[in-house]
């Protein structure tokens, strides 16, 4: 099991105490979720599904777009898309579902089904990791860490442009892309009829991390205890289910697999409780 693996192990138990000790109602609806309840569509170079299955969230992987129903569906990032899903996801979101894509997932899927609210600047990232800002009332809000910001991982990424400002919501921004590619956005979402469509530039299931600073070097505990805001117990607990020492994997590494096992967990309680 690689670095990363291990940290997206302990994200997911991390965010599990997280939701049982601030917020019981989250863990709650996460617990009930029905396998036909969300969907996951496998990409070429991203895997959500691997976070859902460390979330312990049952998911329909790949399934007929046009014999199933789910809630929410994920997108990968990928090189080749079901045409059906294309077809069909703009009306299965008007008509209340949600929507969760990343990276290229943009320019064929958020483009063609959601016209004129974002789309790809025709600019492709490096292969990097970039400190991530999210916003202050964003879904991250309360695992933010003043002064350590996220560290991300891009891989030929597709920066975003937001068209409609009045209807597209910033939920996170990069510096660092600002810089390199004068678009600095990391995630959007905006409601669309009564469905909802979340989308992030970098990938859900990231393949490494970066310590710039030397907060972002310390053991894992400190983001749990200054992230995650545990209780010793919460911190002892997720540390045992996880067969892990403090020092087994860094607070940077943890922390950018927080980020994103936070965010899958926080939309599926948002679509599964919504409905």
């Amino acid at each position: 099991m690689s670095t990363m693996e291990i940290a997206y192990k302990v994200a997911a138990a991390a965010v599990r105490q997280r939701f049982a000790e601030q917020h019981p109602d989250y863990l709650t609806i996460l617990d009930r979720i029905r396998k036909d309840e969300v969907a996951a569509y496998a990409g070429t170079f991203d895997q959500v599904e691997e976070v859902l299955k460390c979330l312990q969230i049952p998911a329909l992987v790949n399934p007929n777009a046009k014999k199933t129903d789910p809630k929410i569906v994920f997108v990968n990032c990928s090189s080749d898309y079901d045409q059906t899903l294309i077809a069909e996801i703009g009306d299965r979101v008007r008509k209340g579902k949600w929507l969760v894509t990343s990276d290229w997932a943009l320019h064929y899927i958020i483009e063609p089904a959601f016209p004129n609210t974002v789309r790809w600047t025709k600019e492709s990232t490096d292969e990097s990791v970039i400190s991530v800002e999210p916003y202050l009332d964003s879904l991250w809000s309360e695992i933010a860490v003043l002064g350590a910001d996220p560290q991300w991982w891009l891989w030929g990424s597709y920066p975003i442009e937001v068209i409609d400002p009045e209807k597209v919501r910033v939920e996170a921004a990069s510096h660092d892309l600002l810089v390199k590619y004068k678009a600095p956005v990391v995630a959007v979402r905006f409601d669309w009829g009564t469905g909802h469509v979340f989308h992030v530039i970098s990938h859900f299931w990231a393949k490494r991390s970066e310590t710039p600073t030397v907060r972002h070097q310390q053991p894992c505990t400190d983001f749990l205890t200054a992230g995650m805001r545990l209780s010793d117990r919460g911190v002892e607990k997720v540390l045992q289910e996880t067969g892990i020492q403090p020092e087994t994997i860094n607070f940077g590494q943890l922390q950018s697999a927080a980020t994103a096992t936070e965010l899958v967990a926080q939309l599926c309680v948002g679509a599964i409780g919504s409905s």
